[in-house]
């Protein structure tokens, strides 16, 4: 397979990584599962869980959006996490039928937790008293300004508190570790099942494969970069993971192709 330098583009957030252009032909269809999932192997599952939604938060909310926290008081609390996730849809379609009435879309990501005790995030800040091992929810979904704010607040049904925070788009890594860690704590529900959902018209992210035909190369961060960050990661269980970088790229800035190779063949892939 070619060298290749995988650049993905999701919103604000760029990451390329430098690895082979995958082939097309040839793909075996997935075995049905025979043996229990190895500790490697769960460790990539919840660590492609949190990437994946780590773009899918980039490619879809920034600095005019919202991550909500929604919460129950004791004579709205759920019996278990099945009623709770119909409870948030019921709350979802209520402010969908609002929203629409002003000719407003409503896009958004979320998780339902109920096991974790209270903890206190680097990035994020404290739980409070009804994030304590007692079901409840983290929002992320796109504003319209202070009033929709208020629209979120009165149309929520579960009698406990509403907290509100502007998306922090320097830490959309941190968000979206902070909102799959109940699957790293405890494990999956049902193998298989992922720990977030979102609705239906989520925008995709863009990945694109730029050939090189050497194989020392060197990324720079190209102009406008901010956060730029290069890593090399290694898994827990001694095998390499990845080597690139991520930064954030205004929108009125466009990456340049690297001058470390010459004449790249772009080649697009879907996600």
């Amino acid at each position: 397979m070619a060298k290749a330098i995988k650049h993905i583009k999701a919103g604000l957030l760029h990451i390329e990584v430098i690895g082979q252009v995958p082939e097309r032909d040839g793909r075996k269809p997935r075995a049905a599962r025979s043996r229990p999932t190895s500790p490697a192997q769960t460790f990539y599952n919840h660590k492609c869980s949190w990437r994946e939604l780590e773009l899918k938060l980039a490619a879809n909310f920034g600095k005019s959006d919202f991550f909500l926290t929604l919460t129950y008081d004791d004579a709205h609390l759920p019996k278990n996490k099945a009623a709770a996730i119909k409870d948030i849809q019921k709350f979802f379609r209520k402010l969908r039928a609002s929203r629409k009435k002003r000719g407003e879309e409503l896009r958004y990501i979320y998780c339902t937790e109920g096991n974790h005790g209270a903890q206190k995030d680097e990035y994020l800040g404290a739980d409070r008293e009804l994030e304590d091992k007692r079901l409840h929810h983290h929002v992320v979904l796109n504003g319209y300004g202070e009033e929709s704010m208020e629209e979120i607040r009165s149309l929520w049904h579960g009698g406990g508190y509403v907290n509100i925070e502007a998306v922090n788009i320097h830490y959309y890594r941190e968000l979206a570790k902070y909102m799959t860690k109940e699957a790293r704590e405890f494990g999956s529900p049902k193998p298989g099942e992922r720990s977030w959902r979102g609705s239906r018209n989520l925008h995709n992210y863009e990945v694109e494969y730029v050939e090189i035909p050497v194989d020392n190369v060197t990324l720079t961060a190209p102009p406008g970069a901010q956060d730029y960050v290069p890593f090399s990661e290694k898994n827990p269980y001694g095998f390499s993971d990845s080597v690139g970088a991520r930064y954030l790229l205004p929108e009125d800035e466009e990456p340049e192709p690297q001058e470390s190779y010459a004449r790249p063949r772009k080649r697009k892939r879907r996600p």
